[in-house]
Parts: structure tokens; sequence; C-alpha cells
């Protein structure tokens, strides 16, 4: 399962942002899985600091289990993310320690390009998972040969959609697809089809104005966004999967 964010940077309840443009990529993941959670037993798998499954929990999920390698994240999930139905176990991804068919939901953000045996993984996703249950995974999209050679010295690979989708057969079938975009990814795509616009802008205005502006827009701006319509531009792709027999 991935790396712990650096301990310095984990979050408490208390970060549970207000503001809708101020919540980030992983509080979106989480929102869509929320929407899928209710009343659902639902397994999440590299819980870091247990953020996303205390989201879950205080969502409508009738229970929620967090998993995770690093024991410092486990306890600290369980002193600050800690609500009724919400259990936190140390565990390895090729051997989740879960019961077969213990849950009915699972999700896995930005962990599958991390693993050297991502098909055991799979294996271990279908087996906790109950008849007709679904997985809602996140990776990033990837293109050409990088995507065996990743920049990200932590991921051992990544995925293109058809492979990812061959990966999941035949355990599971994806049935939806989105794209993720961060504020950066946001940026460049505005920046790359409006060119026009900015070269308007700068024969317009002094640079003054224009700093103004831009201080403007980025406040405005979500900090990221989740699409289903043009997935397929994003840098991280999200796949929810019923799982199959």
């Amino acid at each position: 399962m991935r790396p712990s964010t650096p301990r310095e940077l984990w979050p408490t309840p208390a970060c549970e942002p207000g503001d809708r443009r101020r919540r980030s990529a992983e509080w979106l993941c989480y929102d869509l899985a929320a929407r899928f959670a209710g009343g659902k037993r639902v397994l999440d798998c590299a819980c870091s600091s247990g953020y996303g499954a205390w989201m879950l929990a205080g969502r409508g999920a009738r229970q929620v289990i967090g998993v995770d390698e690093d024991a410092d994240a486990v306890a600290w999930a369980q002193q600050r993310f800690a609500r009724p139905g919400l259990s936190y176990r140390l565990g390895e991804s090729r051997l989740l320690p879960l019961g077969s068919g213990e849950v009915e939901l699972a999700t896995s953000f930005e962990t599958i390009e991390r693993l050297r045996d991502a098909p055991a993984f799979i294996e271990e996703l279908h087996r906790v998972l109950a008849p007709g249950g679904a997985l809602l995974l996140s990776t990033p999209l990837g293109h050409g040969e990088a995507r065996l050679h990743p920049q990200d010295p932590l991921h051992v690979r990544e995925y293109d959609a058809v492979e990812l989708a061959a990966l999941f057969a035949p355990r599971f079938s994806i049935f939806e697809r989105y794209g993720l975009f961060s504020r950066v990814d946001l940026r460049a795509r505005r920046e790359g089809v409006l060119p026009l616009l900015r070269s308007g802008a700068q024969q317009l205005f002094p640079e003054r104005l224009r700093a103004i502006g831009r201080r403007l827009l980025d406040r405005a701006e979500p900090d990221a966004s989740l699409v289903e319509a043009g997935w397929e531009a994003a840098p991280i792709q999200l796949a929810l999967a019923r799982r199959v027999g």
C-alpha cells in the first residue's frame, strides 16, 4: 500500500474544508465514494491518516474498515479519526486482514501503481468483497512508454485505460469512469485553449492589472475537479467496477 503522507502533514478533523473550492483531490475521491457507501460495509485500502475512512463513516456507511501497512498511520487514525462503526486494521495489500465477502464496497486511491504484484491485490479485493460488491479505484492515467518508466520513483508502473480494464478482468467489470484534475492541471487546460485571449490581454492591459486578474482567478478556481465527460484527458483516472462472480 502507498507510503503514508509525512506525519507533519497528516490531517485532523479540524482540517475538513468548509469552502467547496478548497476541497482537495483526496476529498473529491471520497466524496464520490460516499455516493455509493450508504448503508454498506466499506473497506478503505491504504487509509493512511484515516481522514477518508472517517469521512465515509460520517456519510452514511454502515461500517468502515480502514487498512494500512504503516503502524504509525493506523495509530494516528485510531486516535484522531474515531467514529461509531469505524475501525482500523494493520495489513498489507497481498493479504488484506478481512474475511471473504466481509465488505460491499472497497476504495483504493492511488495505490495500485506502487505495487509490484497488482494482480494479487485485485484478487484480494475480489475475495473480501461480497457478490455484487463494487470497487472504486484511482490511479494515474499512463501514456506511451512513460507509463512503464514513471517519473515518480514510488510508482512501479502506470496504466492506460485499456490496461486497467484488462488488469481488472475477469474479477471486475468497469461500468463508470471519471477523471481527476488538480488546480495546476485545470490551469494548464485553460492556458491551452485560451492562448488568443491571453495574447489579447497582454496587448490591452498592463502587467499590474493582469496580475490582479490572476490573483482573483486563483481564488475563484477550485483546488481540484472531478469530471465524467472528458475523463480521458485527466492525469488521474477513477474506475468504478462491479465484482464479477
